[in-house]
């Protein structure tokens, strides 16, 4: 467990200083003086000592101000990302709770009509462009059927103080009296843009769920424990799950990426008040200052969260501890 731990340490410090070299590389191709004196990056100076004040002004937090609002973009960034993160978590949730039990319906019925139908849906759902989806979703459900709210994150009858910018969270601690109500609220607004989110995942999690469980179904102790009459259930969830989760856990953090990329769209049809939203309008305003701050901050959670992705591998597979 130390040497896994060590391992994915120099992995994670490693991948963010290529990072960080990436970053800097293209900000010498930024158009922006402002940007490149908010940063301390001069042209009379070596690449090499503008890269070593790039580093230090990252490692203290002085990602320079917003060239459109005028205010620190890493305390932007932390503004708008629970946002982000909350309809980011939720979609994969859907996606996760929806694409495993069908993806295992699938492998259990191989070459049925269910898994014909389930895997021509997850073809249909992974070909679909987000934003005719979410339109589409947008003009049915909440405009034509009445069923969802169309934007923000909050009706305006509610007043909800911000705590920690989670609007789930922060509605349930909330003092008000309807408190209640405004977290039911804020999550009718939730679940239309986390479907739309979640689609893509949702149908990527079902074909590889079910391409696990038709390979560890025909294994000789599957066979071994139908025979000793064991139930549906317990073979499946108990014992075939516990070697499918590997695939899928490894998926779970390739589809991290595409999740944030999503909401660059999702946002944006729904209004929502996060980070996508946020880069989109800068790349309108052409705001160097927050593209970098965007980029460097997302780039730097998407590695994070696969190193904690391959550590829970290793917890699952018992064949990479017995390496060890």
């Amino acid at each position: 467990m130390i040497k896994l731990l060590i391992r994915q340490s120099l992995l994670l410090i490693t991948s963010l200083f290529i990072l960080t070299i990436f970053t800097f590389s293209i900000s010498r191709f930024f158009p922006s003086e402002n940007f490149n004196q908010q940063l301390q990056i001069q042209a009379e100076h070596s690449a090499l000592e503008n890269y070593s004040r790039y580093l230090s002004q990252i490692f203290s937090g002085q990602w320079g101000n917003s060239e459109l609002r005028g205010s620190d973009v890493l305390q932007e960034f932390l503004t708008f990302f629970p946002a982000t993160m909350e309809l980011a978590t939720l979609a994969l949730c859907f996606a996760l709770l929806c694409g495993i039990p069908l993806g295992i319906t699938a492998a259990k019925n191989k070459n049925s009509w269910q898994d014909k139908l389930i895997t021509s849906s997850t073809l249909v759902g992974y070909s679909m462009p987000i934003f005719w989806w979410g339109m589409l979703l947008v003009l049915l459900v909440s405009l034509s059927w009445g069923l969802t709210p169309v934007a923000s994150r909050l009706g305006f009858e509610y007043d909800i103080i911000p705590v920690t910018g989670f609007m789930l969270v922060d509605t349930l601690i909330s003092e008000q009296p309807y408190a209640v109500e405004a977290f039911y609220d804020a999550l009718h607004h939730l679940l239309l843009p986390s479907i739309v989110l979640g689609t893509i995942p949702l149908a990527i999690f079902t074909r590889v769920t079910r391409s696990a469980m038709i390979k560890v179904l025909s294994s000789d102790y599957i066979r071994t424990a139908k025979a000793k009459g064991l139930s549906d259930f317990r073979i499946i969830w108990l014992h075939a799950m516990r070697n499918a989760l590997i695939p899928i856990l490894t998926v779970v953090g390739l589809q991290i990426s595409v999740l944030i990329t999503g909401t660059l769209i999702t946002e944006t049809i729904f209004s929502w008040p996060g980070i996508g939203k946020w880069l989109l309008e800068a790349v309108y305003r052409r705001d160097f200052v927050t593209l970098h701050a965007g980029l460097l901050a997302i780039s730097a959670l998407v590695i994070f969260t696969n190193v904690i992705v391959e550590v829970l591998t290793y917890y699952v597979n018992p064949k990479l501890r017995i390496r060890e």
